[in-house]
């Protein structure tokens, strides 16, 4: 696993989600819980540093779903935008994600054994896959509103 030193903190992990990387005006927001970050990261740092048709991308963690839903509705929309395609990214099972997200990259099936890194590259978890579903959702959204998965009643 990646170690991301002074980006995360307690404060913050006990709102269920936050900013971890900003950038000015984003044009992607990728969601990560725990290892995925690391991946997350990395992908934003790629799309975001290109030359040719560089992609401003934000990095949400998100460890516990419930706690972010339980912060006020005001922060939960500074954390995850509305209008802005949006990516998670979870190595476990998929459930809940499209609350958050316009596109998971998500177990879906019980898994496989074998070497780790192998594994998570069958299933899609590397830099290149997180990349490409990336570019690909900022395309399909081009010239088209964006959800805001985010505008919802509250009763």
């Amino acid at each position: 696993l990646k170690l991301l030193t002074g980006k995360s903190c307690m404060e913050k992990a006990q709102k269920g989600g936050y900013v971890l990387q900003d950038v000015e005006k984003p044009q992607l927001i990728l969601i990560g819980t725990g290892s995925e970050i690391g991946l997350c990261v990395d992908a934003a740092n790629e799309l975001s540093s290109r030359s040719s048709n560089p992609i401003r991308t934000r990095v949400v963690s998100m460890p516990c779903q419930e706690l972010f839903l339980s912060q006020e509705q005001s922060y939960q929309s500074s954390v995850l935008l509305g209008g802005i395609p949006t990516l998670s990214v979870e190595a476990s099972a998929q459930h809940g994600w499209h609350r958050f997200s316009n596109y998971q990259i998500c177990m879906s099936s019980f898994g496989a054994s074998g070497p780790g890194g192998e594994v998570m590259k069958l299933f899609g978890f590397t830099v290149e896959n997180v990349t490409e579903k990336g570019e690909k959702l900022v395309k399909f959204y081009e010239g088209k509103t964006v959800p805001n998965l985010m505008d919802r009643p509250i009763f």
